[in-house]
């Protein structure tokens, strides 16, 4: 497999990558978007605020793999940044595909492919984020009202928070559901975050939709909402770097009968004691 790095690539600060040979995209600007196919890289680095330092990563502008190769923050409770590829439409960023938004209860599945290379240092969750609207007419200032459906393959010391739901299985998997009402500048949703009790590194012909279901089903969500994006990345505290995405891809009711497969971790010890404050802040629109 070809490295992204190319150190003879110039590096921007200012918001504006410089592409660079082979196809790779290098940044380590706060807000850099790369466009690729029917899916958008973002750097997002949503909260130098509260967890200053640098953020670098290089992407392949040809595939959407991504890698996290440097990030000098450390944050404590708070999460730092969500370097993460996107598809549809969240906070004013939305990628070229038609499928999204669309209402739940039209939907038959939403099957995803991601495989991901994380560093086992410091505090991180990498994880799928899934944003839903009460409406059709969610803009670049957020989600008020709706719901940010969080799902968790892997994760360090970073275990739940405020209210935890009980157990789970969905897609053949475990899953531990914690349930916090978040806010943000932009407004309120509720967020509802699945931990995957087996992690895994890898999973294809994951259904979405049955995660969308089960919020449904506990009333954090309705059927006459809308699926408006699903990204997946790294939500960092501190360390876990480099970080490496690689084949993610999302379909909308197509091959509903596929089968989800997924790669167990060798091992897994789970956080004992939740320490972690979640939610993604996003970037002021």
């Amino acid at each position: 497999m070809k490295s992204l790095l190319f150190f003879g690539c110039l590096i921007s600060f200012l918001g504006v990558a410089q592409l660079c040979p082979a196809g790779t995209v290098e940044t380590c600007a706060q807000y850099q978007s790369v466009t690729v196919g029917s899916y958008i890289v973002q750097t997002d680095y949503w909260n130098p605020g509260q967890c200053p330092g640098t953020q670098c990563l290089t992407v392949d502008d040809q595939t959407g793999a991504f890698s996290v190769t440097q990030a000098t923050y450390s944050c404590g409770d708070n999460v730092a940044a969500y370097p993460d590829i996107l598809f549809g439409c969240a906070f004013g960023n939305c990628s070229p595909q038609k499928s999204l938004p669309a209402r739940l209860d039209g939907l038959k599945c939403v099957n995803s492919d991601w495989s991901f290379s994380p560093t086992n240092t410091g505090a991180w969750d990498a994880a799928y984020d899934i944003w839903v609207c009460p409406d059709n007419n969610c803009g670049p200032s957020g989600f008020n009202g709706g719901a940010e459906i969080m799902v968790w393959l892997d994760y360090r010391n970073s275990n739940g928070w405020q209210y935890d739901m009980g157990p789970v299985t969905l897609g053949g998997m475990a899953w531990e559901v914690w349930q916090f009402d978040g806010k943000s500048q932009n407004g309120q949703w509720k967020y509802v975050a699945y931990l995957a009790q087996t992690r895994t590194d890898s999973i294809r012909n994951l259904n979405l939709k049955a995660f969308l279901d089960d919020s449904q089903a506990r009333g954090y969500v309705k059927p006459s909402w809308y699926l408006y994006a699903v990204e997946a990345g790294n939500e960092i505290h501190s360390g876990g770097i480099p970080f490496t995405s690689q084949n993610f891809s999302v379909s909308v009711n197509k091959d509903c009968g596929a089968k989800p497969v997924f790669t167990p971790l060798a091992t897994f010890t789970p956080t004992a004691t939740p320490d972690m404050t979640p939610g993604e802040i996003p970037p002021p629109p």
